[in-house]
C-alpha cells in the first residue's frame, strides 16, 4: 500500500511538529518495510532527512507554495497520480477535497481555544478544524488532554479519536563527555549553576510569571535562569524585562538539536511551567538526560510528568517561586527526580508511537475508521 504523509513543517526547523513528524516517520522505517510512504513537502526537506528507498520524497508547489494553495489545490491530484491509499494530516490539517480516506494529528487546540496567545494567521487557519475533523476518518491527538479538548469543542468528532503519545528522540541520554558539555557551555554562554527553561518565546510558554518568580528568589539561590528557544511572538515585555534584571537571567537564543542533550545535562532542572501544551515533549527530553523537572499542574503536563516532576499552578507566581526554591536547595529531591524521570521516560517510546499509529491505518483501511 502507498501512504502519503505531509511533512513540509521539516523543512523549517527541529522543534515541536517537526520532531514529531521526523520520529514517526522514522518510526516507520524502522518497522514497516511492506509499505511505501510519499512524503509530500512544498519546501525542500534538509539533507539529514535521510530514509529508505520506499520513502518518497515529493515537493508540491503548484499553484502556488504558501497560504495553503498547494496542499489544497495541487496535492490532491498529486495523490490519485501517485496512487496514495491513505493520507495522514500530521500538521493539524486535511485537503478539503481528499481523494482517500484521510488520518490527521491533531496536536493541541490553543490555537482555538486561546486565540488570543497566537499570531493572525494560526488563528484564522484553525478556525479550519470543523472541517478537517469532519473529512477525517481517524483523529489522532498526542495525549488524553488534547482528545480531552477535541471532545469538548466537536462532540461529534468523539468516536473518531485515538490517542497516540509522542516521546524524546531515542538517543537522549546524560551527557558525560566532559568536551561536550565544555563545548556547549562555551558555545551558548551558560553559568556553573542554572535552571533552565526550553521552547518559543510565546504567550503560552507563561515567561513573565516565571521570571517574576525566579527573580523574588534569585538572592537565596545560587542559580542563573537560562531561557533557551526561538524568538517565537508577542514577547517584547517578556525581552524587556530580562534586560531589566542582567546577568543572571541568559538568553541562549535557538539552540541547534545536536546541543540540545549536552545543554539539558548540563541544567540543574527544566522549569517549564506552560499554560497549555497538547503534550510538552521537553519534560520527557529533560528525563531522559537526567534532568528533574518542575512543571505545570494544568493541561498535558501532569499527564506526561506522572510522579517523576514537582508540579506547579502556573498562575501562580508564589507557587512557581516556591518549586524553584524546593528544588534548588534540596539535593535529595534533585536525585529522587532524576531516578524517577528515568523510569517514566522509560514508558514512552517512538516506536510504541509507530506502531500505534499503524494501527490507526489499518483500521481506517478495514473500515473500523469513522468514514
Amino acid at each position: 500500500m502507498r501512504i502519503g504523509l505531509e511533512v513540509s513543517p521539516v523543512a523549517v526547523n527541529a522543534t515541536g511538529i517537526p520532531n514529531y513528524i521526523r520520529r514517526l516517520v522514522e518510526g516507520f522505517a524502522s518497522l514497516d518495510d511492506g509499505n511505501e510512504y510519499f512524503l509530500y513537502t512544498n519546501r525542500p526537506l534538509p539533507e539529514d532527512f535521510r530514509l529508505p528507498e520506499r520513502f518518497r520524497k515529493v515537493l508540491v508547489r503548484k499553484p502556488y507554495h504558501r497560504f495553503q494553495l498547494w496542499f489544497q489545490l495541487e496535492l490532491p491530484g498529486r495523490m490519485r497520480k501517485d496512487g496514495i491509499g491513505l493520507f495522514h494530516g500530521t500538521f493539524s490539517r486535511l485537503p478539503a477535497r481528499m481523494p482517500v480516506p484521510g488520518v490527521i494529528t491533531i496536536h493541541d487546540l490553543s490555537g482555538y481555544n486561546m486565540p488570543h496567545v497566537h499570531k493572525r494567521w494560526t488563528r484564522a487557519t484553525n478556525r479550519l478544524y470543523p472541517l478537517y475533523l469532519r473529512k477525517a476518518a481517524a483523529v489522532i491527538t498526542v495525549s488524553e488532554f488534547t482528545a480531552s479538548q477535541v471532545r469538548e469543542a466537536f462532540p461529534w468528532a468523539e468516536d473518531k479519536i485515538r490517542v497516540v503519545h509522542e516521546a524524546a528522540p531515542p538517543d537522549y541520554a546524560p551527557v558525560t563527555d566532559e568536551t561536550v558539555l565544555e563545548r556547549v557551555r562555551k558555545k551558548y554562554g551558560l553559568p556553573d549553576r542554572f535552571f533552565l527553561f526550553l521552547g518559543s518565546l510565546e504567550p503560552r510558554k507563561n515567561l513573565e510569571r516565571l521570571l517574576e518568580a525566579y527573580i523574588s528568589v534569585s538572592r537565596s539561590i545560587p542559580h542563573s535562569l537560562v531561557i533557551s528557544g526561538g524568538e517565537g511572538w508577542k514577547n517584547t515585555g517578556l525581552l524587556d524585562a530580562v534586560r531589566r534584571h542582567g546577568d543572571r537571567v541568559i538568553l541562549t537564543g535557538f539552540v541547534e538539536p545536536d546541543d540540545l542533550p549536552g545543554l539539558l545535562s548540563l541544567a540543574e532542572c527544566l522549569v517549564y511551567p506552560s499554560l497549555y501544551e497538547g503534550f510538552g515533549l521537553p519534560i520527557l527530553e529533560a528525563m531522559a538526560c537526567g534532568t528533574p523537572v518542575i512543571t505545570s499542574s494544568v493541561s498535558s503536563m501532569p499527564e506526561v510528568a506522572g510522579d517523576a516532576a514537582l508540579l506547579a499552578n502556573p498562575y501562580s507566581v508564589e507557587e512557581i517561586a516556591g518549586a524553584l526554591s524546593e528544588m534548588a536547595l534540596d539535593g535529595g529531591l534533585r536525585e529522587n527526580l532524576r531516578k524517577k524521570g528515568f523510569l517514566r521516560n522509560a514508558e514512552f517510546s517512538w516506536k510504541k508511537s509507530a506502531e500505534k499509529t499503524l494501527s490507526v491505518y489499518m483500521e481506517v483501511l478495514s473500515g473500523g475508521g469513522a468514514l
